[in-house]
């Protein structure tokens, strides 16, 4: 595997103030808003400098995710890889790069248009991470090994291409196919789980159809259920529209219910998503999401 982690995600919001006050008041992540960049929100819940990077636009989309190589050797490989794969991933600025706290970036985009950017080197911060709901984030598991902020699920319009894309290429396995029951009418759904250099079951999906967003869903994982049943309160006594009620999925065993972000974006939160290890583990296709609850509503 040539990827450790998704480690950040970049979000274009019309809104900042909403999205502060969503993250903060809302998920319990920490925000850091400087006076010298107004613009711009730099969203904490581990000693990351940020794990989701809000700034101001015309719009309110996923601009990008940032995937983490592990080295500068591997980052290498990946940039050669896609390039002789005929993707070119363009190596940033120094300003970029200290913008994103990494040592090197390069940047791309995969065949359905999703910016991609790869890294290594990230600079974490000694400061303390202030939750103001007390809310702990699971990042890391107990040897340390770092789980990223959580998975992303992306849009495809090239669905086949895509998933070669990460999974030939960049060699984050598939984990799980799921091609779950829609409504009549409906048309036919795919979401397929890849992970990456760690245990979190999945890190990276793709659904097959596109979304105005840029996204599907934006995990987070707190630490207890007590978390999760505190957080949906919260969702509830703001009015905050649901995309998902409160239940638990098949394949990464997550309980969690699903919010509509400020924008439209989903943000899936969630409780006791299983650990893998992958030298033991067979690749499922699977019929059925869940094995109760999440009703969705899926917001026009």
């Amino acid at each position: 595997m040539s990827v450790s982690s998704i480690g950040y995600a970049r979000i274009e919001s019309t809104d900042l103030d909403a999205w502060q006050n969503f993250a903060s008041e809302i998920l319990g992540l920490m925000v850091i808003r400087n006076n010298h960049s107004q613009d711009l929100l730099r969203i904490r819940m581990d000693d990351h400098p940020f794990r989701f990077l809000v700034q101001a636009g015309e719009n309110d989309r996923l601009l990008a995710c940032g995937l983490d190589c592990g080295s500068q050797i591997q980052w290498q490989a990946n940039i050669d890889v896609l390039a002789d794969a005929g993707y070119s991933f363009k190596k940033s600025s120094a300003e970029e790069t200290i913008n994103r706290a990494v040592t090197e970036l390069a940047v791309g985009q995969d065949p359905s248009g999703n910016t991609i950017e790869l890294y290594y080197g990230r600079k974490l911060t000694k400061e303390p991470m202030i939750s103001a709901t007390n809310s702990q984030f699971i990042t890391r598991d107990a040897s340390s090994t770092d789980l990223g902020f959580g998975h992303a699920v992306l849009p495809t319009t090239e669905t086949e291409k895509t998933l070669s894309f990460f999974r030939d290429l960049l060699h984050m396995p598939v984990c799980d196919d799921l091609t779950p029951p829609m409504p009549e009418g409906a048309p036919p759904a795919r979401v397929i789980f890849m992970h990456a250099e760690n245990p979190r079951q999945h890190s990276l999906a793709l659904f097959n159809h596109p979304n105005p967003a840029g996204v599907i869903h934006l995990m987070v994982e707190v630490s207890s259920l007590d978390e999760v049943g505190s957080a949906l309160d919260r969702v509830k006594n703001a009015g905050l529209p649901l995309m998902a009620t409160l239940g638990r999925h098949v394949n990464d065993n997550m309980c969690s219910f699903y919010v509509v972000a400020p924008g439209g974006i989903a943000i899936e939160y969630g409780f006791d998503g299983l650990l893998v290890d992958w030298d033991n583990y067979t690749p499922t296709v699977s019929t059925i999401g869940d094995l109760w609850g999440h009703e969705y509503n899926v917001p026009s």
